[in-house]
């Protein structure tokens, strides 16, 4: 039983690694994304191929970054790995963003990243405020700042104001207690909650994704056209109103009816035939 027990541990434990998603597999992901994170949104992805990247990124953080030094990465690209970089506990989180500023400074990685770097868009918003008094955390800020002044020198007053003073943090425990939000992870605490949330969410993706697969397609909608129609109001402005066009629908046929007219006809014609035997 025991020998079963521990082949059985050894078969799923190679099918969660086989599911894991190789460097290779990573390039190819970042490749095919079509979206930015903007239009993608944030967090980055819910599907079991988002997911798996991000599993990857938590995992394989400095890998992570040498993908950011390759410069066959477009910037929608670097911004994503930073995005989903803040799935890493908050001490790797610290490490990365160092790693992100030495590719900077060495200039082997020649702009900054556009999403909010260092500041956080989902998991890590407020991180640096609530924790700008931490001795690694305040040499991150200071290495942010430099960079800032340098390359986003219209960002950096709106960035920093406050944040070394303690000023930002005040206020963020201020807004997070008035609305019962929850504060951001201390450095101190280090979670991997976020990471082993993202490997349940996976397997349910995987588990989803399998049970769509078995359903028959839906069928494709009509295509719609849309015509434009320019007006000129009372005023000379020009008004551009949009107009779909749909395809006509075809009546359905009217099954009901012709049971019903063929029933009515019959009792009519007994009816009739009633009149008539009374007659005689």
């Amino acid at each position: 039983m025991k020998q079963i027990v521990m082949l059985s541990m050894l078969f799923f434990g190679f099918i969660a690694e086989a599911q894991k998603m190789s460097l290779d597999e990573a390039k190819a992901f970042l490749t095919n994304k079509k979206k930015s994170v903007m239009e993608d949104g944030v967090p980055p992805g819910r599907t079991s191929q988002d997911l798996a990247f991000q599993i990857f990124v938590a995992e394989n953080w400095k890998q992570a970054l040498t993908l950011l030094e390759t410069g066959s990465l477009d910037r929608r690209q670097r911004d994503l790995i930073v995005v989903v970089a803040e799935v890493l506990p908050a001490q790797d989180y610290v490490q990365f963003l160092n790693g992100v500023c030495d590719l900077i400074e060495s200039e082997k990685l020649k702009e900054m990243p556009d999403w909010n770097f260092g500041f956080g868009s989902y998991i890590k918003d407020g991180f640096l405020d609530y924790n700008y008094d931490h001795p690694e955390v305040a040499a991150l800020i200071n290495r942010l700042e430099a960079l800032y002044k340098i390359h986003k020198p219209e960002q950096w007053e709106s960035c920093f104001s406050g944040l070394k003073s303690g000023e930002a943090k005040k206020s963020l425990v201020k807004e997070r207690t008035m609305y019962g939000d929850p504060m951001p992870e201390t450095y101190k605490a280090n979670s991997k909650i976020v990471y082993k949330a993202l490997v349940k969410g996976h397997k349910e993706a995987l588990a989803e994704e399998a049970k769509q697969a078995k359903k028959p397609p839906k069928p494709e909608p009509a295509p719609r056209e849309s015509k434009v129609i320019q007006t000129v109001d009372e005023h000379g402005r020009i008004r551009v109103s949009f107009i779909d066009e749909r395809p006509e629908k075809k009546p359905a046929k009217d099954n009901v009816t012709l049971p019903l007219l063929m029933v009515a006809l019959i009792l009519s014609g007994v009816l009739v035939l009633m009149r008539k035997m009374k007659r005689k």
